[in-house]
């Protein structure tokens, strides 16, 4: 086995997988997760995904968009300063996180952020007691 030794947890996607084996030219990893669950290989990415035909990076942006969409209307509906505007938009920041490390990739400006540019209050909404 070649140094380093790179190991893939069982929680990644497969998209991210197949872009790591591509990024760093191996043909299979061992599975861990506190202890080796298996190996798994290119041909196992091919054979056993449907990630070509429904890439879920596209199905994930998809309900990224619904969930501005959602934060958008609840903002609209309970004020840009209410709780559930805050928490509306936490969850479409959770998901913009995941979105951007799946993709390996610094998120330059979030929905909440642009949507802050239009609405100044409500950011003060997501000021949390700890």
């Amino acid at each position: 086995m070649t140094k380093p030794c790179i190991t893939v947890n069982p929680d990644l996607g497969v998209e991210y997988v197949a872009r790591l084996f591509a990024n760093t030219h191996i043909r299979r990893a061992p599975v861990i997760k506190d202890k080796l669950v298996g190996i798994i290989s290119v041909t196992d990415i091919l054979t056993k995904s449907d990630f070509l035909e429904k890439p879920k990076s596209l199905v994930f942006e998809e309900e990224i968009e619904k969930a501005i969409a959602e934060a958008r209307t609840i903002c609209a509906e309970k004020g840009v300063t209410s709780k559930e505007c805050a928490v509306a938009w936490d969850i479409v920041e959770e998901m913009q996180a995941e979105a951007s490390h799946q993709r390996s990739q610094k998120l330059e400006k979030t929905a909440f952020d642009e949507y802050c540019e239009e609405n100044p209050d409500a950011a003060e909404a997501r000021m949390y007691d700890s």
